[in-house]
């Protein structure tokens, strides 16, 4: 006798491996076996597939599907039993996730219609599953369902779905028509594009209205990624008065202001805003909002861009209170990875009083900032400067500590740097005192000395060039069988200068 099966055998694999909506199926699947179902569980797959409307499809690409929707048999009747020639009933499959995965690719690649409706009780159980999966499934005359096409992005973030009607073509609607729903468009990828296209060709009404909305939100809308634009749109074409009122809600809040230029997408909307200026009294307002935040700024790559459009077009007047508050917090400034260039910056963008206090304030940390791998660069670029006073004070903080920095591996780089960019007189100065420290032989073989005493060989003369060559012909011997001490030689060997 033909071994019978239920008609909700399990099947090889769980579909809670496939859908998120697995529990709230199978609750709303047995409310509807306890009231509605026509058969009992002793029937055999005869009895429900009865009904089935059958027929073949010849000219389906070989998709392991052919037609219907029901689940695979078990056991050996799991394989296709043939009902006629060219016709099958079922997939060709054999695990769940290999029958929904051939079920949705030949619905999407087909508009191919399928019948699966042993009862209509399977009829709404799909439906309302199709339904939580966020699915469309048009019904036919005759109750035949075609095989939905799955919202994977709906499946994947709930919480991120987009509004119903942006779903609707936006190039039909004008703005006035999107009244009340302005900020929500402005967030949306293909809403801020269109919201860009028409405030650009809107008239002074449609402008006004555009406003208005997105006024109360413009913090909010200017660090967005895509309602960035829109406000620096709204900025390019509103009126000086309108302007004046998106400042002011910008500078409301100090400490929004700097979260703003912190964010990648805020800082270039707040250039925008700075673009469009005109007034004395809008920098104003502007760089005393701005000065308080001048450290968190400074250490801050998207900040930094907002301070150099600032240091950049405006006066030094304008900048003076912000060049203030990073003198007085220079040495933090400096150590900074960010920090280091945005105060070379503010040296390169500054004059006066303002410049003098930076360079004061700079030269006072100047032994700490040479040892430090972001600081020594601050200190390098004073040098490159090439001010004449400054320089004597910058060598002057560092005198008797040229041998110690020499074996420092970002403090060499400034001796260097002091060895280069100083006249002959400061030249020689360093020179005598590294010649004259206990430690002139250790420099020959230090990794970091090596390139100072290298340095020191190229831009001396005289007597002084002389004690140097001593020094090399004393500790030649060792300096033969030492990495760095070849390093040392190997400069000489390029000049051709000693014969030993």
């Amino acid at each position: 006798m033909e071994s019978t099966v239920p008609f909700l055998s399990p099947v090889s694999q769980s579909p809670e491996n496939h859908f998120s909506f697995y529990h709230n199926f199978e609750l709303f699947y047995m409310e509807n076996i306890a009231q509605n179902n026509s058969f009992d569980q002793t029937q055999t797959l005869e009895s429900p597939f009865s009904g089935l409307n059958v027929s073949g499809y010849p000219d389906l690409p070989d998709s392991g599907y052919q037609f219907g929707g029901g689940f695979a048999r078990a056991g050996q009747d799991r394989n296709n039993n043939v009902i006629g020639e060219g016709t099958k009933v079922g997939p060709d499959v054999e695990s769940w996730g290999a029958f929904m995965y051939s079920s949705y690719q030949l619905g999407s690649s087909r508009n191919t219609e399928f019948s699966i409706l042993p009862s209509s009780n399977q009829t709404r159980l799909l439906s309302a599953a199709a339904s939580a999966a966020g699915c469309t499934m048009p019904f036919g005359l005759n109750n035949n369902i075609n095989r939905p096409s799955f919202n994977t992005s709906k499946l994947c973030n709930n919480n991120q779905t987009r509004p119903h009607w942006l779903h609707e073509p936006l190039n039909c609607l004008s703005l006035g028509d999107l009244r009340g729903r302005l900020v929500a468009l402005a967030k949306d990828q293909y809403g801020c594009k269109f919201l860009q296209k028409s405030v650009e060709k809107a008239s002074k009404e449609e402008i006004d209205m555009v406003f208005m909305e997105v006024i109360d939100h413009v913090c909010e809308l200017m660090s967005n990624s895509f309602a960035n634009f829109v406000v620096q749109k709204v900025v390019d074409v509103c009126s000086e008065e309108q302007r004046n009122q998106i400042l002011l809600m910008v500078i409301k809040n100090r400490f929004r202001l700097v979260e703003i230029c912190l964010n990648l997408h805020g800082a270039r909307a707040v250039q925008k805003l700075l673009e469009k200026l005109t007034t004395q009294q809008q920098i104003s307002l502007f760089m005393s909002a701005l000065s308080p935040g001048a450290v968190a700024l400074s250490k801050d790559l998207n900040g930094h861009r907002v301070i150099q459009y600032c240091l950049k077009n405006f006066s030094d007047e304008d900048n003076k209170y912000f060049l203030t508050v990073v003198a007085n917090n220079c040495y933090q400034i400096a150590i900074d990875k960010c920090g280091c260039c945005a105060l070379k910056h503010c040296l390169d963008h500054s004059n006066g009083e303002a410049r003098s206090r930076l360079f004061q304030e700079i030269i006072a940390n100047a032994l700490n900032l040479a040892e430090d791998q972001y600081g020594n660069y601050v200190v390098q670029h004073i040098l490159e400067l090439k001010e004449t006073q400054t320089t004597e004070s910058l060598l002057r903080q560092l005198q008797g500590n040229y041998a110690s920095l020499s074996c420092n591996r970002y403090g060499s780089n400034v001796v260097e740097r002091c060895l280069l960019e100083s006249e002959e007189p400061l030249t020689t100065r360093i020179i005598v005192e590294l010649l004259r420290s206990p430690i002139v032989s250790t420099l020959l073989l230090d990794p970091f000395g090596n390139y100072v005493i290298q340095s020191a060989l190229s831009v001396s003369k005289g007597f002084v060039f002389d004690a140097l060559l001593n020094l090399v012909q004393d500790h030649y011997p060792i300096m033969r069988s030492h990495s760095y001490g070849k390093w040392v030689l190997a400069w000489f060997s390029r000049r051709k200068q000693l014969h030993m």
